[in-house]
């Protein structure tokens, strides 16, 4: 071969080398890149994926009004990457709810394989890794200011060994496999001052008077429906939503109708004793729920609450727990998620340690709420973390199997007269109860320590 025919070889085999660089430019190479250059970096490997891209950050902040957002385009390259039959799979940090929602959902809406991982461990790693390949990972979260402003370093690397191992890391993360984000549920408003003052809520569930707490949330559920905080009062239809029974016997009752009347009428006098309710010749005006004017955030209970029966078959302090955790929820930075200890609940809100904790572990056991409890360490567990709970939306399937309703129409043969030497005593308790109002009736039943009813007269009127 002369030396022209060499040179043209030459010519040719650099051309060749050089047509392939330009087309193939994920080379073989490892670099720590920085600001920008991460960014332009990080965004040519995401379009260019073929098989898979695996990421795990702290947290992914994009802000769909500034379209100068790097950010934006990143998370614009892992949908494009999904849709073109791309593997992805983004793991967050679940402390960071607020910062990664919009990024989270966005991902989730273009089927994405996006997940939080569980509050038992903090997610710190920054890292992605394509095609089981090219590795990135740092200091640089997902966010503008990583970017633009921050002194942020990532390792690039070419390495199949290291993306290897990168990627069982993340796979290895425990995530929590359903959606996190509970939807805000339409509902019934109720303002906060209900649990947080002394003199409304508190004072229902502390009196036992779990009719009338049940018929204030109905009322607030006819103003919520109505747009009304004055309206007229129908007592048939109220009674029935309150599971009330027409009883065999009406006894001194004219009609069903005058039973119900007697039944919401003596319960809407209590509520006015309360101070909730304004009552007067069959119309009720909502004194204490002033939601228009409130500063704090409100209590939104979800119409599922009543349309799937929970308000029948939850216990009352259940039912007072429900709304407590609705409320922290809504004030939460991290909704659903909520973190308090009960110390400080029983401080808040004016009830026993006692109250929360079976209430909590009443909606634990109704699949209402989820608990993540912190590890105890001996000796010494006072160092041990506040829980951290975690609203689930309400399931009819999980309550059709769960506890009971109450029936209200238990006849008060089942509390007998022949149980109390004092007949005036058991006559205040019956008219206290309202007949046929077994569990509030269980309240005043003899015991071992108290085999007759007079004892516990005072208590009855201290509960009225």
């Amino acid at each position: 071969m002369d030396r022209t025919s060499l040179k043209s070889n030459y010519i040719l085999s650099a051309f060749v080398i050089c047509l392939t660089i330009s087309a193939f430019p994920l080379c073989a190479c490892a670099d720590v890149l920085f600001g920008q250059t991460y960014y332009e970096n990080l965004h040519k490997y995401l379009t260019q994926a073929e098989n898979s891209i695996t990421v795990a950050m702290y947290f992914i902040i994009i802000d769909p009004v500034d379209k100068t957002n790097p950010v934006n385009e990143l998370v614009d390259d892992l949908v494009a990457a999904k849709k073109r039959g791309v593997g992805v799979k983004v793991v967050l940090e679940d402390s960071k709810l607020k910062e990664n929602r919009l990024a989270y959902e966005k991902l989730r809406e273009n089927n994405v394989a996006v997940y939080f991982d569980t509050p038992e461990h903090l997610l710190h790693t920054k890292g992605v890794v394509i095609d089981d390949r090219y590795v990135f990972v740092g200091s640089a979260n997902w966010s503008k200011a990583a970017i633009e402003d921050n002194y942020e370093a990532t390792y690039f690397g070419d390495s199949p060994t290291d993306a290897l191992t990168l990627k069982e890391h993340i796979n290895n993360i425990s995530i929590q496999q359903k959606d996190v984000f509970l939807p805000q549920a339409e509902g019934v408003v109720v303002s906060c001052d209900f649990l947080l003052s002394p003199k409304s809520g508190r004072r229902l569930l502390k009196a036992q008077a779990f009719k009338q707490f049940d018929l204030y949330l109905l009322l607030c559920k006819i103003q919520e429906e109505t747009g009304k905080t004055s309206f007229d009062i129908d007592y048939g239809s109220l009674a029935k939503q309150m599971r009330y029974e027409t009883p065999q016997d009406l006894g001194k009752y004219r009609d069903e109708a005058h039973y119900f009347y007697e039944r919401i009428h003596h319960s809407l006098k209590r509520l006015r004793g309360y101070g909730l309710i304004a009552y007067d010749k069959g119309k009720v005006t909502l004194k204490a729920n002033n939601i228009k004017e409130a500063d704090e955030p409100l209590i939104t209970i979800p119409f599922e609450y009543w349309e799937y029966g929970y308000s029948d078959s939850l216990s009352m302090r259940a039912k007072y727990m429900y709304l407590v955790c609705l409320y922290e929820a809504a004030r939460s930075t991290k909704y659903p998620f909520w973190f308090r200890s009960q110390e400080d609940m029983a401080k808040l809100y004016g009830i026993s340690d006692t109250t929360i904790s079976l209430g909590l572990l009443e909606l634990e056991e109704k699949g209402i709420i989820e608990i993540t409890r912190d590890d105890l360490t001996p000796p010494d567990f006072s160092d041990r973390k506040a829980n951290v709970y975690r609203m689930l939306p309400l399931s009819q399937q999980i309550n059709s199997s769960g506890l009971n309703s109450i029936n209200y129409q238990t006849p008060f043969k089942n509390f007998s007269l022949d149980c109390a030497r004092d007949k005036l005593a058991a006559k205040k308790i019956q008219d206290f109860c309202e007949e046929e109002d077994a569990e509030c009736l269980a309240n005043f039943a003899p015991t071992q320590n108290s085999p007759n009813t007079e004892s516990r007269i005072e208590h009855a009127y201290a509960l009225a």
